[in-house]
């Protein structure tokens, strides 16, 4: 892939996203870290606003087809393959001494309220995610394996949000203790638990 390919330069200016946050990183980092002149980013791209906008899709799309692999082994129960699709996110997330969190929750706590565009392209990825993970949830609730007495959409949005807050305190204290404690509780939670005879 050529370095001036569209998508290696998204890739290097997420990874400076999700390190450094939006505000400290300048066009001038990106260009640095694909070593390409100021010419060639504004070849495709019409700003930093517009850059960070293409950069969501493109995450977007990454972490899609993630989802789709991680959920797609049948030898796996319903929540068993969200629990392992989780679990290889939090090994990705915390291979860089805990200070990398996703790209859409650092954005969203910098820029909500201030930048509507990249707000608004935020939102929509997230109602996509949920209604993404909520169909698969449904099936595991059919299954019988997931708790039915709370919808679909609900549950989805619990785990995205409380993954969210995990990765946040993650990054806070250096440590993935937090992401532990939203495997053992959090996506415990969504298992439906067998009924006891009375």
């Amino acid at each position: 892939m050529a370095k001036h390919d569209i998508n290696n330069i998204l890739d290097k200016g997420i990874e400076l996203f999700r390190l450094n946050g939006f505000h400290k990183t300048g066009i001038r980092d990106i260009l640095k870290a694909c070593d390409m002149p100021k010419g060639s980013f504004y070849h495709f791209f019409e700003s930093k606003e517009d850059f960070a906008i293409k950069a969501i899709d493109h995450f977007d799309e990454l972490i899609s087809k993630d989802f789709q692999k991680n959920l797609s082994d049948e030898s796996l129960s319903y929540f068993d393959r969200i629990k392992n699709h989780f679990r290889i996110h939090i090994h990705w997330y915390t291979k860089n001494d805990y200070k990398v969190g996703c790209l859409l929750g650092n954005l969203s706590t910098e820029v909500a309220g201030t930048i509507d565009s990249v707000s608004n392209k935020i939102s929509k990825v997230y109602h996509e995610w949920s209604k993404g993970l909520a169909t698969f949830i449904e099936k595991g609730q059919q299954a019988g394996e997931i708790r039915d007495d709370i919808s679909a959409i609900n549950l989805a949005n619990y785990l995205f949000d409380s993954f969210n807050g995990a990765l946040g305190r993650m990054k806070v204290e250096r440590s993935g203790g937090p992401l532990e404690h939203f495997m053992d509780i959090n996506l415990e939670f969504t298992r439906k638990k067998e009924r006891i005879a009375s």
